[in-house]
């Protein structure tokens, strides 16, 4: 039987259990998120408080993507359209 789904493990280049928080620009806040989400937020972020300047990577993926702070979660579009994911 063929796997389906997410078969790759997740790189996370950054503590994982810390507190990480991302700006989001409409709200003019900042939000605590999982380390799922915090790794593909294209919005300033932080950990533990601290500007946190580490790698963007497209939604649910390790495929690096550039940083352009569009406030939203990078690719994240595509996932949602398939249904698979909801926030």
């Amino acid at each position: 039987m063929e796997k389906k789904g997410n078969t790759v493990k997740l790189e996370y280049d950054f503590n994982s259990s810390a507190n990480l928080e991302v700006f989001l620009p409409n709200l003019k806040n900042w939000y605590r998120v999982t380390s799922r989400e915090f790794r593909s937020f294209n919005t300033a972020r932080r950990l533990n408080g601290a500007e946190y300047n580490g790698p963007l990577y497209l939604f649910g993926t390790n495929k690096k993507v550039p940083l352009t702070l569009s406030g939203k979660l990078v690719g994240y579009d595509y996932v949602e359209k398939r249904g698979k994911h909801r926030l």
